[in-house]
């Protein structure tokens, strides 16, 4: 007999008839604790763990019990490289189990593991998976209970070589009478498949239930359950490789017997039509399959277990190998979309979106356009969104003539209808070429976030609206707190999958918090959560200039160069650029023309927090703000820097951000302590002074 491919899941014979309690029991003594989620399936870590070349998963190696007969335990991991691992605690598993069988004691912890997987979760619902190799007689049973109903018609036909031919094909379009347990009833009394069907030339089953006397037609397709997967062209054991490691939901895997692995997935569709669809889809995400486009019906023979193929047979390799459904996954697939090789990624061409506002902002992007209170934001809004709908220019750079949907929550309708016509008059544009310029008014109303972004949705779509502006965020917190960056993300997120959703871009305004911000980072003057200066494709910062009614503008662009400061003035109904000094902002005066005085107390900005705080020692917090010692020792820095207004409950809240690497909190003492506190030097210096 000429050696043929085996399945690297070595086939071992049924062990003798324990209980699942029993195979349980012999399963942990030989490979430790098991995490079991049924009777007979659980999860253990894997032998070969070391051996792994991706990420172990908590729920990658899985011992299952033989439910056809003995109850033997297999050991199945999803990694490819740990294999060698796996098949020699597999034989240690069937060694154990013999044992077992005369009333021996398995060896405790046989199968030494390096992993060091945590509980797993609680179980699913999910069919539990069976790979193993369980030999001619019972592998087609297996398949009949998995893959059909009781009553379904279950089409089997034998294979023949017809003259002038070298390979088989089905002899008829296959007996089409029998229910699947009309069959099961027939293989137990007849003593298997072969007995059934003679002949070395191979079986053939198709891989959905069909109507009673069928003549093979997909019209006579009952349910449309599986796909047939199969590919010529790579190596069997490759083939089995990536269907194992496919994701794909497996109802069934089956040798052929020859040069390929069949697999039966599922599509559950409720129609031929959405059987084709599911069908596309899913073999879509397996290119490297190189699969055989001959199999595309869905009453589609393929080869049936038992049958035997000259010297050899076809065999049921495993059942329910991942996920449990079409359904789950789809889901799977949702939330891996976008990966993709890089050497692919690369392969494709792509144009970029169109730029709304001329190297600023893309279609699609998310922009905010910062700036103090009573810094005519929403005027600068109205007019960008005015020059946007007409393509004009705005603060000096050239707009691409786009629709613009602009969500209003604040101003009155009265007022705000006022505004635009004072911005066209003071533009020398007409109200009535605004045609792609549309207003939603939503004072009043319930903004929360989440649900006006569902809104935006479906009011985009009509509108066909390439730039939103909502204004001002604010009003779409709800109860979120501004200082949360974990709050804060969430609304962040909300407006980046609007603008993904419908292609348009996005655009806020947001505000600083009161006070002298010269000395801050352009990107620091935003207020609230840090995310709103980090968050943004697009952020315009509108810092208060020398001159009156003017800001200097900082941009800071994710995807475009950055272009250099300048400055903004209000005239008449809109901003202009004009030519000053990005430089002479408001308050930042040169440090010649500083007194001592003022010197001093402008010797924190910027940086000195961490010259004043970096090496703090140990200090604890109350809540009883009088009795907290980093309070009183920050009230008494601020003091002896000429800054004793500030709060110091407001300097705590900005030295102790992480990012920021001023002071720390120990958790051990319980206490805040400079990042650069060394308890060494302040002994020293402690003992100098004694």
């Amino acid at each position: 007999m000429s050696l043929r491919y085996r399945s690297t899941l070595t086939h071992y014979p049924a062990a003798a008839e324990l209980s699942p309690a029993q195979s349980r029991a012999v399963a942990e003594a030989t490979l430790g604790t098991i995490d079991w989620t049924d009777d007979v399936s659980g999860f253990c870590p894997c032998p070969g763990a070391a051996a792994h070349t991706n990420p172990t998963n908590q729920r990658d190696c899985r011992v299952s019990l033989d439910t056809v007969g003995g109850h033997a335990p297999t050991i199945y991991c999803f990694h490819a490289s740990c294999r060698t691992a796996v098949e020699t605690a597999n034989h240690q598993l069937r060694s154990a189990l013999g044992r077992a069988t005369v009333g021996q004691s398995p060896r405790p912890h046989a199968v030494r593991t390096t992993s060091t997987l945590a509980p797993t979760p609680p179980h699913s619902s999910a069919p539990v998976p069976i790979s193993t190799d369980l030999g001619p007689d019972h592998g087609l049973p297996l398949l009949l209970r998995t893959c059909f109903a009781a009553d379904d018609i279950v089409s089997l036909a034998p294979g023949v070589i017809t003259e002038g031919e070298t390979r088989a094909v089905p002899e008829h379009g296959g007996v089409n009478v029998l229910t699947r347990d009309q069959w099961l009833a027939r293989l137990e009394t007849s003593g298997g498949i072969n007995r059934v069907f003679g002949g070395k030339d191979g079986l053939y089953l198709r891989i959905n239930p069909v109507v009673r006397k069928s003549t093979g037609s997909d019209k006579d397709v009952t349910r449309f359950r599986h796909t047939l997967i199969e590919s010529d062209s790579l190596p069997k054991p490759e083939q089995e490789r990536l269907l194992r490691a496919s994701g794909l939901p497996i109802a069934a895997l089956i040798d052929s017997g020859g040069n390929s692995i069949h697999a039966w997935v599922r599509v559950e569709a409720s129609s031929a039509s959405e059987f084709h669809a599911r069908r596309e889809l899913l073999w879509k995400s397996v290119p490297e399959l190189q699969l055989d486009p001959q199999n595309r019906n869905p009453s589609r023979f393929s080869r049936c277990p038992g049958g035997r193929r000259g010297d050899g047979f076809q065999r049921l390799l495993a059942v329910n190998v991942g996920p449990p459904s079409f359904a789950a996954w789809s889901t799977a697939q949702v939330e891996c979309e976008g990966l993709i090789r890089a050497s692919d990624f690369c392969a494709e061409d792509e144009p970029d979106p169109p730029q709304l506002i001329e190297g600023i902002l893309f279609q699609g992007a998310k922009m905010i356009i910062a700036g103090p209170s009573k810094s005519r934001k929403t005027w600068n809004l109205t007019d960008l969104a005015i020059a946007v709908s007409l393509g004009a220019p705005w603060c000096g750079f050239p707009t691409k003539a786009s629709t613009v949907l602009y969500v209003n929550l604040e101003i009155a309708k009265f007022s705000y209808r006022k505004r635009i016509r004072m911005i066209c008059n003071g533009r020398g544009f007409e109200p009535s070429s605004l045609s792609r310029f549309h207003v939603w008014n939503r004072r009043g109303k319930e903004n929360e976030i989440v649900g006006l972004a569902a809104q935006l949705r479906a009011m985009t779509a009509r509108t066909g609206a390439d730039l939103l502006i909502i204004d001002p965020i604010y009003k779409t917190y709800g109860d979120r707190e501004e200082n949360s960056n974990t709050e804060m993300a969430q609304v962040l997120n909300e407006l980046e999958k609007l603008a993904q959703d419908t292609s348009a871009a996005v655009l806020i305004a947001a505000h600083f918090p009161k006070g002298n911000l010269s000395g801050r980072d352009a990107i620091d003057r935003v207020a609230g959560a840090s995310v709103f200066g980090r968050d943004p494709d697009a952020l315009l910062i509108m810092t208060p200039h020398e001159q009156a009614d003017a800001f200097t503008v900082t941009s800071v662009l994710r995807d475009l160069p950055s272009p250099d400061e300048f400055v903004i003035q209000w005239a008449g109904m809109g901003f202009r650029r004009i030519g000053a000094d990005p430089k002479a902002i408001k308050g930042n005066e040169p440090e010649s023309k500083r007194s001592p005085a003022k010197q001093a107390r402008r010797g924190f900005f910027p940086g000195s927090y961490r010259t004043m705080f970096a090496t703090m020692p140990p200090l604890s917090h109350d809540k009883d703000h009088v009795q907290s010692e980093i309070l009183n020792h920050i009230a008494a820095e601020l003091d002896a820097n000429g800054k004793g207004e500030l709060s110091c409950l407001a300097v705590f809240d900005s030295i102790r951000q992480p990012r920021r690497k001023i002071i720390r909190f120990c958790h051990e003492t319980k206490r805040w302590i400079g990042v650069d506190y060394q308890p060494e030097k302040e002994a020293q210096n402690d003992h100098l002074e004694a």
